[in-house]
């Protein structure tokens, strides 16, 4: 890993002062002799020489420009305590510094304590060290020469294990407390540190030397002891009382807290275990309690683009928590258009993400009152038409984040849903927009989440301005105070210097306006087919994915793709070796090597495993125990091609992305086998149906406006054809507003009607795929020759044309036309027809045009002046019926 300018400055201080304090502990051993060899009493100054070290870098400006004066530490066992801080912001790769630190104290054997303060924090640091192919762990692997051992507290490890590898152990600080932070009792974790175990019996003497536990004591004269008959404790901290061990002091502020007696709790809990060294981490460290050696300042990482800025903060006042969120949802929206332009132009993957605090998240919370995690995931999904994959809730009881790797391209993650489970001890460089629908806590979720959005992917720019910033939505919090807010949160992340890259966009008092159906039309009932499947008692109900369309899935037929023919060699590289000892004839001796690329061979596992396979096409093979057979024969296929675990190895990632592009191909195929199968047979339709299926479009609704929102205009005036008004232009993007323009000039077209996918229950169309398809608009034509039409569009920018989504909609609007218009629904005693197309960014609008042409010429007078088709004597209800009475 390539270390950033500031990370190398830091390690290159920390260097400085490990040579600085190896110079002064020799000189003071040799004047703690001086002094001993003619019986005198040795000062206390003399015996401190981490003060001496500290003091001379200080004089020399090689310490923070803020480190205050030195702070002293005692261990529990007598002597002084090395312990330095590096300051570093959230986000600025602390743990990265702590195992580069670690590198560098030429220490390749011995005990190292890695203490943190949180769960989140330890299951996020656990994740790291015990990964191989990790920076963190291949740094631990370098300083070690390759062996390394990682531990957790209740793991065995002996004196043997201390002398021939660098152990690791991963520790929460509270264990090694009696008392917590909140001054709890915490006895389960501190009791099992402390009592006597046989785990580690090769640390002590054995239990028939009489005279080994005064041996001991003479020696460590700290060690705890048994009550009664005062033998020394077989215990995990006495071991560490022995073994003297390096600590790494994770998030250094939160473990020692705030209030002086729980500070001074925590220090000594440090000090009792007696480190030979402590290397602390922390974005705000106090100067009382620690020797600041590095300052990392916000500033430094904006330079090293490790963050993304500015933050962009939008507060909406007087607004319901849905507006908030819909407003979110847009700039999600946008993001992702930004993140696949990205891609397309350069190969590089972001998946942006949105984290939404909200008020409650537990299973019996959810009074209707306070908004509740559940509440955003329906909405999320059924008004917004986010799929259910793409929504996560986070919290400490319900972790569907757990094993998920965020980052990964096979990862459907989009929306988090927390209330504090994200506050610390996570990373996740894809998320760009924080979304704060908490009303009464506002100000502390703001605070503490906002680092959360602000870690830039891969620590480098895009180049593009949307994504090179991070935003901030939040309701009921006026736009300066939420600055306020901010600002305090990033000095409590240790992001100082940035207040010019905190940026309020002011949103207006929100008003909510009543957008009504246009006058001709509001008398009549104006339906819209759905696609629905029959419910086996002779009625129907909406198509639903899991129940009509997975179940009809063999997935006993699905097999793993030809290995081979997708990678027939492993990858291959070829070295060259010149001797720049030349000859006599001039030339230079050069030979040449083939060798298969393998990057830290000495560190990797390579066993290639089943379940690494079956992880990544487990979400769209709903049976894991298919899963693992797919993957296994995939495997078994490339063994039988004569390639070893390197190998496979080697091409892990592109055959799991080949593996899952087939089991995906494969599966859609057979859904939409399905789908046609039953459509064709009857048991799905789509057309107009009595009895209530048909999908009824709302007289009005309500939207939130804001106070300097402008209709939408066309030559200064305001659209005609519109089902609804008044029509506002915010609620279009620039594609949408030409396309509705377009469809104003067109005179077969009694009206159009932009589906609002953001408005409760209006339009969409199920296909044989989870996700629903929300069109852009609904168009109904006067009749031609007497067939009235309705026509639905969604438009498509040209860059789409041809992937995946799109031909997906094309597949499905085609089959569903060709239902509809084999239907006998009548209105005016005519058959009605249906144009369902994809609409393509061109001039012209070539494919709405090749739609409507046939309309064109045969419709010459004004839409204005013809009647409203009347529903006719067919059995089917038409697109418009008087209501009743």
């Amino acid at each position: 890993m390539e270390l950033k300018d500031y990370q190398t400055n830091a390690l290159a201080a920390f260097e400085k002062w490990r040579n600085a304090l190896e110079l002064a502990q020799r000189d003071a051993a040799d004047d703690v002799a001086y002094f001993t060899e003619r019986n005198r009493p040795v000062p206390d100054d003399i015996r401190n020489y981490p003060k001496s070290a500290w003091q001379k870098l200080a004089e020399s400006g090689d310490v923070a420009l803020f480190a205050g004066r030195y702070v002293d530490r005692t261990a529990a066992g007598g002597g002084p305590i090395p312990h330095i801080c590096f300051k570093v912001p959230t986000g600025g790769g602390k743990t990265l510094l702590a195992a580069a630190a670690l590198e560098r104290l030429n220490r390749p054997t011995g005990l190292v304590l890695w203490m943190v303060p949180s769960n989140a924090i330890y299951r996020q640091t656990k994740a790291a060290l015990w990964n191989r192919e990790h920076p963190y762990r291949q740094m631990l692997e370098r300083a070690s020469g390759g062996r390394v051992k990682v531990l957790e507290k209740d793991d065995a490890f002996g004196a043997g294990d201390v002398a021939s590898y660098l152990c690791v152990m991963l520790v929460s600080l509270q264990a090694t407390n009696r008392k917590s932070k909140k001054g709890q009792e915490d006895e389960k974790d501190f009791l099992r540190m402390n009592r006597d175990s046989g785990r580690y019996v090769a640390f002590f003497p054995d239990s028939d030397d009489a005279l080994g536990d005064g041996r001991l004591l003479g020696q460590y004269p700290d060690l705890e002891r048994n009550p009664g008959n005062g033998t020394v404790k077989h215990s995990l901290v006495n071991v560490f009382k022995m073994l003297r061990p390096v600590i790494v002091l994770d998030e250094a502020h939160k473990a020692y807290g705030k209030k002086s007696e729980i500070t001074d709790e925590f220090v000594a809990s440090v000090n009792r275990l007696n480190p030979g060294l402590v290397i602390e981490l922390s974005a705000t460290p106090s100067s009382s309690r620690s020797n600041l050696l590095v300052d990392v300042s916000g500033v430094d990482l904006k330079n090293e683009e490790m963050i993304k800025l500015p933050v962009n903060i939008r507060a909406f006042n007087n607004a319901e928590w849905q507006y908030t969120l819909n407003e979110a949802h847009a700039q999600l929206e946008r993001l992702d258009d930004e993140a696949v332009a990205l891609q397309q132009s350069e190969g590089r993957y972001i998946r942006p993400i949105a984290v939404v605090r909200v008020e409650r998240i537990g299973t019996e919370q959810r009074d209707g009152g306070r908004i509740h995690s559940e509440d955003v995931r329906e909405y999320l999904t059924q008004n917004l038409g986010v799929p259910p994959e793409a929504v996560a809730v986070q919290s400490s009881n319900r972790r569907e984040l757990d094993g998920v790797d965020l980052r990964s391209e096979f990862t459907p993650v989009r929306w988090i849903i927390t209330q504090a489970a994200l506050m610390e001890g996570w990373d996740c460089p894809f998320a760009y927009l924080l979304v704060v629908l908490d009303n009464l806590q506002a100000k502390r979720a703001i605070t503490q989440l906002t680092g959360r959005v602000m870690r830039q992917p891969d620590a480098r720019r895009t180049g593009r301005q949307a994504l090179d910033q991070c935003y901030v939505y939040c309701r009921t919090t006026g736009a300066g105070e939420a600055v306020q807010f901010v600002k305090a949160g990033l000095e409590q992340e240790g992001m100082s210097g940035l207040d010019d890259d905190i940026r309020s966009i002011q949103s207006a008092n929100i008003k909510m306006v009543s957008v009504k159906m246009r006058d001709g039309f509001r008398q009549k009932a104006i339906f819209l087919p759905k696609v629905l499947h029959s419910d086996g008692n002779g009625g129907w109900v909406d198509l639903d994915y899991q129940r009509h369309i997975l179940p009809g899935l063999n997935l006993g037929a699905v097999g793993p793709h030809d290995p081979q023919a997708a990678h027939p060699n492993a990858p291959q590289s070829q070295g060259a070796a010149v001797d720049l000892q030349l000859p006599v004839d001039g030339t230079a001796k050069i030979s040449v090597t083939d060798e298969i690329y393998d990057p830290q061979e000495l560190y990797l596992d390579k066993t290639a495993r089943v379940s690494w396979y079956a992880r990544r096409i487990s979400d769209i093979m709903p049976n894991p125990f298919q899963a693992a057979r797919v993957a296994g024969e995939m495997l078994q296929r490339m063994r039988d091609a004569q390639q070893d675990d390197a190998a496979i190895y080697a091409q892990r990632s592109s055959q799991a992305a080949q593996l899952r592009q087939h089991v995906t191909k494969v599966l859609d195929k057979q859904a939409e086998d399905v789908f046609t199968a039953k459509l064709q047979g009857g048991e799905i339709r789509f057309d107009l149906e009595t009895g209530g299926h048909n999908h009824l479009v709302e007289k009005s609704y309500s939207i939130p406006i804001e106070e300097h929102d402008n209709e939408l205009q066309r030559f200064g005036k305001s659209v005609q054809l519109s089902l609804f008004a008044p029509m506002y232009a915010r609620h279009f993007n620039e594609l949408e507003r030409r396309f509705a323009f377009y469809l104003e000039e067109q005179k077969a077209l009694r009206w159009w009607h932009r589906v609002a996918v953001r408005q409760r229950g209006d339009y969409y169309i199920q296909g044989w795929r989870r996700n629903r398809v929300w069109p852009d608009f609904v168009a109904m034509a006067g009749e031609v020759k007497g067939k009235p039409s309705i026509l639905v569009f969604e438009t498509k920018g040209e860059h789409l044309r041809g992937n995946d989504d799109t031909d997906y909609k094309e597949r499905l609007f085609a089959a569903l036309e060709t239902t509809f218009n084999a239907g006998k629904m009548t209105i005016n005693d005519g058959p009605a027809k249906g144009v369902f197309r994809l609409v393509f960014d061109q001039v012209g609008f070539p494919d709405a045009e090749s739609a409507i042409s046939k309309l064109q010429g045969a419709y010459n007078a004004s839409p204005a002046t013809q009647p409203w088709p009347e529903a006719g004597g067919g059995p089917k209800l038409g697109f418009g019926k008087d209501k009743p009475g």
